[in-house]
């Protein structure tokens, strides 16, 4: 048996059937965890390319596939994705249970999830891009908000990813016919700047970044939430996976300091806007550009270290925006409505709000939270290339963090509302969100636990690096 049947074909077909069964929400939301947590411990568990025996039954796990002559590989070095992306799928699925989502997220959202594992084990890289897009359109009824008109801001997210499907498509086209380095670098110019374009949709990149603020203000927060670091987070791996393929590119190119560059402004100017805030819903959009700047840094660095930085930083960049959502999900007083959430709303001190601002310090890089040991590698693996980088980024990430202290005397207040939604009590407890603090405080605490996987995963793009 092939790994993508475990881990792509079968989930897929248990989406299909999860959406006929729609209507019965607890039933598909239980059956989608415990097929998600399955995959996850699969993942952790099963030897791919080896055989493994159970009784009298012999399973061996091959890790390619052949589909239309093209190939979905998942070998032994993708098995820490697949357990970071089923496992914190399991938890997004589980949150849902809190919230009044609507009918089409527990089946969209694993379609979408399986449509990106498949986008990330597609040979050869060109074919990632429609599978990307058709994750896009298939999370589109999920995100819809109840009642809207005008879906302003789900158009510009989907205007915006489809704008980079034929960028990517021709781009990737034309270099996939460059044999070797090429002679004239005016030849493939055009192609790398496409690609890059595409790209840039993708990642959120100034000045195409306004969906990623305008989703989860317009939106349903929660699995806007989820949407969007899926797509992100998959969006960096195909980033990584392609310039993996092409490690040409970047010596007829200045790609390093572009990235250096595009990295640290978004990291810059996303500290900076934090402190104009009047909605606490766009914290978490910015909260995304900030980490996707450090994402892009740690990939400029053109080295082993940086692309196991970055790695290392994927379980903390998506408990911490999981935590976000959740909380502020939570502080909403209406699960029909999109309604506005200024910064009074932290108060009084509960475990949302605690929550809220662990899950906000967390991306911040605060010492002995999750992100902080990788955050400061980058930091100091920067330094040595560019000083100016390096302070710029410092400096957006102060703002970020300062910007944290002022949300916090906002908790310090006394609430100026008579009633309180039961989500808000400070006297209700709340046991998701203690488990996500728990896991930021874990990540931050025990980093060299997570090393090794990162390090696994970091393998299988070596080229990145020379």
């Amino acid at each position: 048996m092939s790994t993508a049947w475990l881990w792509i074909i079968l989930p897929l077909i248990s989406a299909i059937g999860l959406w006929f069964l729609r209507q019965h929400q607890r039933l598909t939301t239980g059956m989608s965890i415990g097929l998600c947590i399955l995959l996850a411990l699969a993942a952790a568990i099963l030897p791919v390319g080896g055989t493994l025996r159970l009784g009298g039954w012999t399973l061996e796990l091959s890790p390619v596939l052949t589909v239309l002559g093209r190939q979905l590989r998942l070998a032994g070095t993708d098995r820490p994705l697949l357990v970071l992306f089923y496992g914190s799928s399991a938890l997004w699925f589980l949150g849902a249970t809190r919230h009044n989502v609507s009918s089409f997220f527990i089946p969209h959202g694993l379609a979408s999830l399986v449509l990106m594992i498949a986008a990330l084990a597609v040979e050869p890289f060109i074919y990632s891009a429609p599978l990307i897009e058709l994750a896009i359109i298939i999370s589109i009824p999920a995100l819809l908000p109840p009642n809207q008109a005008s879906p302003r801001a789900t158009l510009r997210f989907l205007t915006l990813q489809s704008l980079a499907l034929p960028l990517l498509l021709i781009g990737g086209w034309v270099l996939g016919q460059v044999e070797g380095v090429p002679q004239k670098i005016e030849t493939v110019l055009p192609a790398i700047l496409m690609v890059g374009l595409g790209f840039a949709l993708w990642l959120a990149v100034f000045p195409f970044h306004t969906w990623a603020i305008m989703l989860p203000q317009d939106n349903p927060l929660f699995p806007t939430g989820f949407f969007l670091s899926l797509v992100s987070t998959s969006s960096f791996l195909i980033v990584i996976d392609f310039f993996n393929s092409f490690p040409w590119i970047r010596t007829v190119a200045p790609v390093s300091a572009g990235l250096q560059l595009v990295g640290w402004l978004m990291v810059l100017l996303a500290g900076l806007w934090t402190f104009f805030v009047t909605d606490l819903r766009r914290v978490w959009g910015l909260g995304l550009i900030f980490d996707s700047g450090f994402g892009l840094i740690a990939l400029s660095l053109g080295t082993f270290q940086g692309v196991t930085l970055f790695l290392e930083t994927l379980p903390a960049r998506i408990l911490g925006l999981f935590l976000i959502a959740h909380c502020l999900a939570n502080l909403q007083h209406s699960h029909n409505k999109i309604l506005p959430l200024p910064p009074e709303r932290l108060a009084p001190a509960s475990w949302t709000s605690l929550g809220f601002l662990m899950g906000y310090s967390s991306l911040g890089g605060l010492p002995l939270l999750a992100s902080f040991p990788a955050r400061q590698g980058i930091l100091f693996a920067l330094a040595q290339q560019s000083s100016s980088a390096m302070i710029g980024a410092l400096l957006g990430n102060l703002l970020f963090l300062i910007n944290g202290i002022r949300l916090f005397s906002y908790a310090l207040r006394p609430s100026e509302e008579t009633v309180v939604s039961p989500s808000e009590n400070p006297q209700t407890f709340d046991g998701l969100t203690l488990i996500a603090i728990i896991g930021l405080l874990g990540l931050g605490l025990l980093p060299g636990f997570f090393l090794q996987p990162a390090w696994q995963v970091a393998r299988s793009f070596l080229n990145l690096a020379r």
